[in-house]
């Protein structure tokens, strides 16, 4: 089974984007922040994560940074309505798979994620619903 983490400092954001990934055949996990993320990134067990770069206690980039050293084959995959060129310029060369500005649709999340997962030798066959989107 694959194991998606899920981290943004908006609960509904999180908690939607976790819903639709566990109709999709996923398990998911929750943070609401970098640090959290993090934490449960070090506890192992995930195959990618999904995360917004702006958040409290610690960014999405640096949060990143974190992730690729302890788990450098981990899938990362930035998302963001906020970021500039530069945050996404950096997070790829961090070693995020991809950055993805808001709104993106969820047909091209799980696309993203699929390539992600495959990539890292976990490829997945989700379900995929482009009647929603992250805002």
């Amino acid at each position: 089974m694959t194991h998606i983490l899920v981290i943004d400092d908006e609960p509904d954001v999180a908690e939607y984007l976790a819903e639709t990934l566990e109709l999709n055949d996923w398990q998911t996990g929750i943070a609401y922040n970098g640090v959290d993320g993090v934490l449960k990134v070090l506890d192992g067990g995930w195959n990618a994560v999904v995360m917004d770069v702006r958040m409290p206690k610690l960014d999405g980039i640096n949060a990143l940074k974190i992730m690729k050293r302890v788990a450098p084959d981990l899938s990362v995959v930035i998302f963001t309505g906020q970021a500039g060129q530069g945050d996404m310029f950096e997070a790829t060369q961090s070693g995020a798979f991809t950055c993805l500005m808001k709104p993106v649709s969820i047909e091209k999340l799980l696309s993203v994620l699929e390539q992600a997962l495959a990539n890292s030798g976990e490829a997945s066959m989700p379900i995929l619903d482009s009647s929603v989107s992250i805002t």
